[in-house]
């Protein structure tokens, strides 16, 4: 019985699969490092100049991941073979590359997460300002003890906390120095 799907290789296959994807990234890593040499006078509408840390950022993960093919490919006996499960293929980039849509809308799934928690603290944190600001124009305008539409709460030697009637809005507790 064979637990789980797992692949199996010689090892003289696996070395040509990693040279493969060696060179792919060998190639993007020196694609990258011209985009990074462009100028101005290079530029068109159809390829505009990209940021430069981003082109040398580019160029650097590429070859770093050459260089990690490149060890595990010399750390393959030709002679034996290999049983190689999800995590390992994805590793070593042994599948087909995936289409460029394809790729686009996983990175779409997984970063839709981060982007709606980012517009969702933006509001957040817009509405804390907004109640913060509209509190303390109210609290300003009123005297001390004077508490239109409110209820007091609790009251202490320095300070008034008292719920304010918003009309059919969301409950607003002030808090008033004295």
């Amino acid at each position: 019985m064979i637990d789980g799907l797992k692949l199996t290789f010689s090892g003289a296959e696996l070395r040509t699969l990693l040279d493969v994807r060696i060179q792919e990234h060998v190639q993007r890593a020196d694609w990258w490092r011209r985009e990074e040499t462009r100028t101005e006078e290079d530029a068109s509408e159809d390829a505009p100049l990209l940021p430069s840390h981003m082109c040398e950022n580019e160029a650097e993960r590429h070859a770093w991941r050459s260089s990690v093919l490149a060890f595990i490919r010399d750390h393959v006996e030709a002679g034996e073979t290999y049983r190689l499960d999800a995590a390992a293929l994805e590793f070593g980039e042994l599948l087909p590359v995936m289409p460029g849509w394809l790729a686009q809308d996983e990175y779409e799934k997984q970063t839709a997460v981060g982007f709606g928690l980012e517009r969702l603290t933006k509001t957040v944190d817009g509405l804390a300002t907004t109640t913060r600001g509209l509190l303390h124009s109210y609290a300003s305008a009123q005297p001390a003890n004077s508490v239109p539409g409110g209820e007091i709460i609790e009251e202490t030697d320095e300070v008034i906390t008292m719920r304010v009637d918003t009309g059919g809005g969301p409950e607003v507790i002030a808090i008033q120095r004295k």
